[in-house]
């Protein structure tokens, strides 16, 4: 990609989606274009960007014979109607029409795979329009008059964009678990390898991982409920104190077990992907406020520029994660948790720091032990897995300092 910004880059991370696999976009990319080529009365105008045909060649071949207007980017169908290369690896299929608009944007760059990506789907959104506009910007066939004639202004439906997106990640859970069901068959037919036993059974702990942590926000949600109705209940002070207690050790144990999982989430086989800094700080820190929340503490985000690191995103995520509760613990209602991150020529340092409890003295050069916990309920796991697992990517986690005026700690990521 050029040292220009990637334009469509930003509805990607804008309207982050869960990342899907090449299987699940390709069937999104089907199912998109199906009302356009299966109902021959329907007129639309079509914008395609493809790096690599496949099966979706039939559906491009089919629309030709559909009532729309085709306008693609890709250097093997037209490669002249771009006016510079500025989207790099981003591929994207936009349907412009009179009750029927979609934006499907994927980039296998920003996963955490080799074969998954990031994904901005949109149905009958004014989004949609604006990102043809952007297209339209960078291309060298006027297309104007038809933006405007098929995508008339909308209201957004979040709620429709909203179900969509989750039917899709729900189908696209279920393409992981086929496919390492399959790697999983192949290898014990095949393969006697105690490396690719260690990484299927790690990639099914992290499906089982998932499917925990879906239940877990049943329970706390539903928790919250049954809170707030009995809040409006006369019951008697001994029926109180005990439901009181009850809900008070299920939020707990819920707690305990998702920190658990985070464990988990750090033992499993390093995988070295390209991914945002920014993007990962960010959505971590959106993961750990309901905490935050609860325990009456803020958490503040410095601005800083983001860039492109190469490392395991999960190991690192969990990590942060990791960090950050740890922080949100140490601090009593009002006191604050800042997250930061400097970039330096050959390393990235994400910082932590909270105006809490300091740690004496005498336990500093313990904390990453295993088995060394303060915690009541704790394991001792936590930041001696995750100081192991980021050393393994070169990387580490260290104390940086705790003083009566805040305790700081870092992640370290090699450039």
């Amino acid at each position: 990609m050029k040292n220009k910004y990637n334009t469509l880059h930003k509805y990607i991370f804008d309207n982050l989606s869960n990342e899907y696999n090449k299987e699940t976009i390709n069937g999104l990319f089907r199912s998109i274009l199906e009302p356009v080529v299966s109902n021959q009365k329907f007129e639309s105008c079509v914008l395609v960007r493809l790096l690599d045909l496949n099966e979706k060649e039939a559906f491009i071949k089919r629309l030709s014979f559909s009532n729309s207007k085709l306008f693609s980017f890709s250097d093997f169908i037209n490669p002249n109607n771009i006016k510079e290369d500025i989207w790099g690896q981003t591929e994207f299929v936009i349907i412009l029409g009179q009750r029927y608009s979609v934006a499907l944007l994927w980039d296998y760059n920003t996963g955490s795979k080799e074969s998954s990506s990031s994904v901005c789907l949109l149905y009958n959104s004014k989004f949609v329009g604006e990102i043809a506009k952007v297209v339209l910007e960078n291309s060298l066939v006027d297309f104007k008059d038809l933006i405007s004639q098929y995508s008339p202004d909308r209201r957004e439906n979040i709620i429709l964009n909203s179900s969509i997106n989750n039917i899709a990640s729900l189908l696209s859970e279920k393409n992981e678990e086929i496919l390492y069901a399959l790697a999983e068959k192949d290898f014990a037919i095949n393969s006697d390898d105690s490396l690719k036993t260690a990484n299927i059974v790690a990639e099914k702990a992290k499906f089982i991982a998932h499917e925990i942590k879906n239940n877990l926000s049943i329970i706390n949600l539903y928790s919250k409920i049954v809170e707030k109705r009995l809040s409006n209940v006369s019951l008697d002070d001994e029926i109180r104190i005990s439901v009181d207690t009850a809900l008070k050790n299920i939020t707990s144990a819920s707690e305990t077990i998702s920190s658990q999982i985070n464990d988990l989430r750090c033992l499993s086989t390093p995988y070295l992907s390209d991914f945002s800094i920014k993007k990962l700080v960010l959505n971590t820190v959106l993961l750990c406020e309901e905490k935050a929340k609860k325990a009456g503490v803020d958490i503040v985000v410095a601005d800083f520029n983001d860039v492109m690191v190469t490392s395991d995103k999960v190991k690192v995520e969990s990590s942060l994660t990791n960090l950050i509760f740890n922080a949100i613990e140490a601090c009593n209602q009002g006191q604050q948790v800042c997250v930061d991150c400097f970039v330096e020529p050959k390393e990235i340092r994400i910082f932590v720091k909270n105006n809490g409890a300091k740690i004496p003295n005498e336990i500093k050069t313990k904390i990453f032990e295993s088995d060394f916990t303060t915690k009541e309920n704790g394991n001792g796991l936590g930041l001696a897995i995750c100081k192991n697992q980021m050393q393994l990517v070169s990387g580490d986690i260290n104390l940086v300092h705790s003083n009566d005026v805040e305790t700081l700690f870092e992640i370290v990521l090699k450039r």
